[in-house]
């Protein structure tokens, strides 16, 4: 029998009482809103929430997906989660099934539903082949990715959570670059590093990806990633059972330790100062500590000092909501990723730029819209239209971003930076006005759909090629120019509000 949470690294000889299992319908309504608010309303409407639940004459919770693709990004994409969540909220094991209703895996879904399954673990600290969210090991499991395995290798998860898939823009280079610099042998490059970002702009994927190649490396080195808020109920557990040595033993016994969601610590004292201790101690012998968090270092409203000192102390590096080139990148590698479902996906250059133009927010929700289109024509034998993209997104509940022209970017440039649009349209070549202009220029290019030579006309008539100059010219220093970083982002909130 795994453990459950309030038994987390407690002494394995202590058994649990037994006590009824709360009804399926019951869990299944808790486990669902935690879903849609970790993944948002418009993940939750376009694929939570088709899904419904079932259980078998063995007491076996079946969570029945539309179609076999259903099934499979269900499985990639929440499956860890899911399982880990129903296993908070019941009060006994249960074997999680994840079924198909119609399409190719339907009469397997059928056979798997007579066949018996893996008990479900409760305990809350996962291995890194696990990166997409829960409590999937066992406590005393082993935390290291060894690979490649008996069973072929890596999981499903883990290999959609790689450097391979991390598509790269102006938005994440840096962190992107830094994140490569950790997964190096020998002494951690910047310790802590600590990436911040607003939700579903990669900090999850980046930091299963440096546990994937850390685990997979030649080094042989440990990798363990977390939750903060697994962090928090294994402490709070070990608090309970009196016994915190455990705790500790577990959670320092690697080499690079990866802790996300970091702002969930934040203001609990007693896991804040457990949280500071691991992190001292594991930098104290020369290991890597990688954090991310919502909010930056100066904005983690901790209630200790050390541990804000701490934190400031290493390497804050922030990811941005993706760019239009970014979103295209990340449309075309998602397509590529469908493919080993739907073979037959044809999605039209045309479609594609739409999507990019239309859904701005976030790199995930930007993949619920993908998926809820391709699971409206792949299963349906529709084709993928700007018809059936629209009639998509006309049911979803998309996070609307306000629409800015040429004119007011170079207007709030120009006030951000104490200068007329008079000075941003003109020939002047003074640094205090290049930069300035460049900035402009490269804010128009990604964050409008205007063209390059319509843009080069409204910024004085200049040519195209200027503006593909200025545009080259500021992607290239972002990732090094940490002041240059906060001016494009500190014009882009005002642009926002």
């Amino acid at each position: 029998m795994g453990l459950n949470n309030s038994a987390l690294f407690a002494a394995s000889g202590n058994n649990q009482s037994m006590t009824h299992a709360t009804p399926v319908s019951v869990t299944w309504r808790e486990v669902r809103a935690r879903l849609r608010q970790e993944y948002g309303d418009l993940v939750y409407a376009s694929d939570i929430a088709r899904l419904r639940v079932e259980e078998d004459s063995a007491g076996r919770v079946c969570i029945i997906c539309p179609t076999e693709f259903g099934r499979a990004w269900a499985e990639d994409n929440l499956g860890s989660r899911l399982r880990a969540l129903w296993a908070a909220f019941d009060s006994q094991p249960r074997d999680i099934l994840i079924l198909a209703e119609s399409g190719a895996g339907a009469s397997h879904a059928r056979s798997v539903r007579a066949a018996s399954a893996a008990s479900v673990s409760h305990a809350a600290l996962r291995p890194v082949d696990e990166p997409s969210g829960g409590m999937a090991a066992a406590a005393q499991a082993q935390l290291t990715l060894d690979a490649p395995r008996a069973t072929g290798g890596p999981s499903a998860a883990v290999v959609r959570f790689t450097f391979d898939t991390f598509m790269v823009g102006s938005a994440n280079v840096m962190a992107a670059t830094a994140a490569k610099a950790i997964t190096n042998s020998g002494p951690p490059p910047f310790n802590p590093a600590f990436f911040h970002g607003d939700y579903g702009v990669g900090k999850t994927h980046l930091l299963a990806a440096i546990a994937h190649a850390v685990s997979l490396g030649e080094s042989k080195r440990k990798a363990l990633y977390l939750t903060a808020e697994e962090f928090l109920n294994g402490f709070q557990s070990a608090l309970r059972a009196r016994d915190v040595q455990p705790f500790k033993d577990q959670v320092r016994n690697c080499d690079v330790l990866l802790i996300d969601d970091v702002h969930f610590i934040a203001g609990k004292t007693s896991t804040e100062n457990e949280f500071l201790h691991t992190v001292a101690a594991l930098m104290a012998d020369g290991k890597q500590v990688v954090l991310a968090s919502h909010a930056s270092p100066d904005q983690l409203q901790v209630s200790d000092p050390r541990l804000k000192s701490l934190l400031r102390g290493g390497f804050a590096c922030p990811l941005h909501g993706p760019d239009l080139d970014l979103r295209r990148k990340i449309i075309d590698c998602k397509i590529a990723q469908a493919r080993s479902h739907c073979p037959n996906l044809e999605v039209p250059e045309a479609v594609r730029d739409f999507l990019a133009a239309r859904v701005t927010s976030s790199a995930r929700e930007l993949e619920g819209v993908l998926n809820n289109v391709i699971v409206r024509t792949a299963y349906l034998d529709r084709p993928v239209t700007l018809e059936t993209v629209d009639e998509a997104l006309t049911e979803l509940p998309l996070k609307a971003e306000r629409r800015v022209s040429v004119d007011e970017i170079q207007k709030t440039v120009a006030a951000y930076f104490n200068l007329s649009v008079d000075d941003i349209l003109s020939k002047r070549r003074t640094q205090s006005v290049v930069r300035p202009r460049h900035i402009a220029m490269y804010l128009a290019k990604t964050m409008t759909t205007r063209s390059l030579p319509d843009i080069g006309k409204r910024f004085g008539g200049r040519d195209h090629s200027t503006v593909i100059h200025a545009v080259n010219k500021i992607t290239e220093r972002l990732p090094a120019d940490a002041v240059l970083a906060e001016d494009v982002e500190a014009v882009k909130r005002r642009l926002r509000n």
